[in-house]
């Protein structure tokens, strides 16, 4: 692996956390969805309006940073001394297809790309003038330590998905659905810097430094090493996730003479446990750890042994140099999934009006250097929508988990929605909070054949 190795390298594993930015947010809870609805709820499918719906291409970006901005020179960090973070996924769909059996049972077919990617630091200094080690200790002298992680998980996904209606009478319905998630791990990677302390010391013509403290660790999955095509894929791990949620819809009295169906609902009130499970990652013989800097070596002679190495088996070597101890890693690293419990509250307001109402708790967290977690920004959610089966628009307003407030946008116009979760991407100069999403779905449109196809009250 040659030196555009490490650049294919970084690419893959870091470009992704600056200019990507799951859930199709606007969409969420609405009976329209089709296919994409069981990424928020495997119930949801039985409850669609539409007895078939295949969706050609969903793609969704999220992005959230508290430091990182785009202006005219390029890629930029705001300055200052902070606890730096950013967080990203990118999920990519193809010909994903839903079929209702008949108005009780649906089953759901969908094919996913999905990476999530997780930087963050605790405070420091991180300048755009930075050019090296010693520029950058000079930048931070009066921080104690560095101490920071980046983890990154990305995999192919079929899910197949199967849900019922439980429970109907004349003012409720009830159904369960479950996706099973049959996963195929290409590309893992973590860095780990612990507590790195150092010391700096000054004389008549210049200023040094030493480090005295601390450790990291760095891995990544073997298909990196010299694999490419059919090799890259084979090598990459098979797994196995899982999916639930019920989805319960309570109906007005006024149905009474026209019936009850997927579309008239007064309440429809979702629960799901989303993305149950991890990826496993056979790890590169170039994976290390190492621990207790030997402090007689300064900074320039760091930035020698790490600057531009031919490999990353070069860098392992160098890295190991610099420190007293240092082992590989060996067997394999497992990332887990973004699980999360997802409440969902979605109230017909009528003409073509609604609002749903979004809790998202994240089981992990991804602050614990111990383990590697992968977990999504929502938090809480609330999106005002007009919506018909050709037609719609939204605003949805998010208050995530990064403590920020976006509010985005959605159209739907015929087979093609889309959005953008936080209009204040469009400010001069901001972080690069947000991202975007686009659906392209093909489905009935007439109305009057939708509603015909729906059951009556039992």
């Amino acid at each position: 692996m040659k030196q555009p190795g490490i650049r294919l390298f970084i690419f893959l594993f870091l470009y992704p956390c600056f200019v990507q930015a799951q859930g199709y947010q606007a969409l969420n809870g609405s009976p329209y969805t089709g296919s994409t609805a069981v990424f928020n709820n495997p119930a949801a499918s039985v409850q669609s309006a539409y007895q078939w719906d295949l969706s050609l291409l969903s793609l969704q970006l999220k992005l959230s940073s508290n430091s990182v901005y785009i202006d005219s020179s390029g890629l930029r960090f705001r300055q200052g001394v902070s606890s730096h973070f950013i967080h990203a996924n990118i999920d990519l769909s193809f010909f994903n297809f839903l079929y209702k059996i008949d108005n009780t049972k649906a089953v759901n077919f969908n094919i996913r790309a999905r990476t999530y990617n997780h930087v963050k630091t605790l405070p420091v200094n991180i300048d755009d003038t930075i050019s090296s080690i010693h520029s950058f200790l000079t930048t931070n002298r009066n921080t104690p330590y560095v101490q920071g992680f980046v983890t990154h998980s990305g995999w192919l996904e079929g899910d197949l998905n199967y849900s019922q209606v439980l429970l109907e009478n004349s003012t409720s319905k009830l159904s369960g659905g479950v996706t099973l998630q049959i996963m195929k791990g290409i590309s893992g990677a973590y860095i780990k810097v612990n507590k790195l302390s150092f010391l700096e010391a000054k004389n008549a013509t210049d200023t040094t430094y030493t480090f005295t403290n601390g450790g990291g660790a760095f891995g990544y999955s073997d298909n990196y090493d010299g694999g490419t095509g059919n090799t890259f894929l084979s090598k990459a791990k098979l797994g196995l996730g899982m999916s639930l949620g019920i989805e319960y819809l309570i109906y007005s009295d006024l149905n009474a003479s026209t019936g009850n169906n997927n579309l008239n609902y007064s309440w429809k009130i979702g629960v799901s446990l989303m993305d149950i499970g991890s990826n496993t990652f056979a790890t590169s013989a170039n994976s290390s750890q190492f621990n207790q800097p030997i402090s007689t070596v300064p900074d320039n002679t760091i930035d020698g042994k790490i600057n531009n190495p031919s490999s990353l088996q070069s860098l392992k070597d160098s890295l190991a140099t610099l420190f007293v101890s240092s082992s590989s890693l060996t067997g394999n690293f497992s990332v887990s999934n973004p699980t999360r419990l997802i409440i969902n509250v979605d109230k017909n307001l009528g003409d073509h009006f609604y609002v749903n109402s979004e809790m998202s708790l994240n089981f992990y967290s991804t602050s614990d250097p111990t383990r590697l977690h992968t977990r999504e920004l929502n938090l809480l959610t609330v999106t005002p929508r007009w919506e018909t089966i050709g037609w719609g628009a939204y605003m949805p307003v998010q208050y995530n988990t990064q403590g920020q407030l976006w509010v985005g946008a959605a159209l739907k116009l015929g087979p093609l929605v889309l959005g953008v979760h936080n209009l204040g991407v469009f400010k001069k100069y901001p972080e690069l909070n947000g991202g975007g999403y686009l659906l392209l779905s093909i489905h009935p449109f007439n109305r009057a054949k939708v509603l015909s196809k729906m059951d009556c009250p039992r």
